[in-house]
């Protein structure tokens, strides 16, 4: 039996990402499908706008999102989140189109995934917060169950000494088991209206799912 040894793979000759081991005589080693498992997909700047989307998004990985340094315009909002089947052209919003619960908040019906953050309820807007979190959204191009949502983040409150509060999220479509290829987040107040300030970034990866 012999043994692989490797001191590294990278694009230190400015070739791209290595579809090979490399080898000093002989086939090059093929590296298997789950190589890189967890992909790069983008990093956008967030600016002033309503609503973030991201379509596009294809069957068989699961993605994460990671907000960073994020923070609404208006004083006393929450972070939502809503899908869509048809790539973006319409983001689903019936009335229990979804469920979720956040913090100690829950609802079994609503027209979007609230991202409560529990003991203040709201996100300030004060000069010089940032809130973080990173959502996982499971397995959107599944047709057997709706695609699930959940994560954790770290926020500023809209107290007059704004707080900083944890939390744990999670939330699922319900509207039917379509599958999900674009997600779109926004705010619970006066969803595609308000807006997030112009600062920080979302960064996007995704995992095979086999």
């Amino acid at each position: 039996m012999s043994t692989l040894l490797v001191d590294g793979i990278n694009d230190a000759d400015d070739g791209g990402p290595k579809a090979t081991l490399p080898t000093t005589g002989g086939t090059a080693f093929t590296l298997g499908p789950n190589w890189g498992a967890m992909e790069f997909v983008s990093i956008t700047a967030i600016t002033t706008v309503a609503n973030i989307s991201f379509t596009n998004i294809a069957a068989g990985y699961d993605y994460i999102f990671q907000l960073e340094a994020f923070c609404p315009t208006t004083d006393a909002n929450q972070l939502a989140v809503r899908v869509s089947v048809n790539n973006g052209s319409a983001y689903l919003a019936g009335g229990s189109d979804y469920k979720w619960g956040a913090g100690n908040q829950y609802d079994a019906a609503d027209t979007e995934i609230s991202i409560d953050i529990g003991t203040s309820g709201t996100l300030g807007n004060d000069s010089g917060n940032a809130n973080n979190a990173s959502f996982t959204l499971i397995n959107p191009g599944g047709t057997d169950e709706g695609a699930c949502l959940y994560g954790l983040g770290a926020y500023q409150s809209s107290d007059s000494t704004p707080g900083v509060y944890g939390t744990n999220f999670g939330g699922q479509y319900i509207g039917a088991t379509t599958a999900v290829n674009a997600i779109q987040f926004g705010w619970t107040t006066s969803y595609g209206s308000n807006t997030f300030k112009a600062q920080g970034d979302i960064t996007v990866w995704r995992r095979r799912r086999s």
